[in-house]
């Protein structure tokens, strides 16, 4: 199963300029927990998620005068192909401790996928009665989920 088959297609983005509030009504309405943040010239700038907006407001930070661009994650930004493997995305998450990521085809940002969406995928995939699971990627999503779950309460 590849990465582009399990990703969401409708990205949202916001830029830079943007303030933090902003960006967390779009997160509230829409019921996600990234925003994936743009150039000019729609190429990937960055990524803002819950934890962006929790250390603002724990630092003092005015979510409603801040920009995103003073708080989005942009160092060491990591990204996988719609081709890729998504047991690859697992590991690749597992390996950073992070919960999104940007998928990027030809420098632009085509979906993104989260270990919610890798989770989803394997819980289907062994509860949906095909003859043939995959259980070897369902058990690398799971295995990431679980170890994420166990580096979040560890920090």
């Amino acid at each position: 199963m590849l990465v582009g088959d399990i990703m969401r297609g409708d990205v949202k983005t916001a830029d830079a300029g943007e303030t933090f509030a902003d960006v967390a009504k779009v997160m509230r309405t829409d019921g996600i927990s990234s925003v994936v943040v743009l150039d000019k010239d729609g190429s990937l700038a960055g990524i803002l998620t819950e934890r962006d907006i929790v250390n603002l407001v724990a630092a003092g930070g005015d979510p409603h005068s801040v920009q995103v661009a003073h708080g989005m994650t942009r160092r060491h930004l990591e990204t996988i192909g719609p081709k890729a493997d998504i047991a690859e995305a697992a590991d690749q998450m597992v390996s950073l401790n992070i919960r999104h990521l940007p998928v990027v085809d030809k420098g632009k940002v085509v979906g993104i996928v989260s270990i919610r969406d890798l989770t989803k995928w394997a819980a289907e995939e062994l509860a949906g009665g095909h003859e043939m699971p995959d259980i070897a990627r369902s058990q690398s999503a799971l295995k990431a989920a679980s170890e994420l779950q166990k580096q979040r309460q560890l920090s």
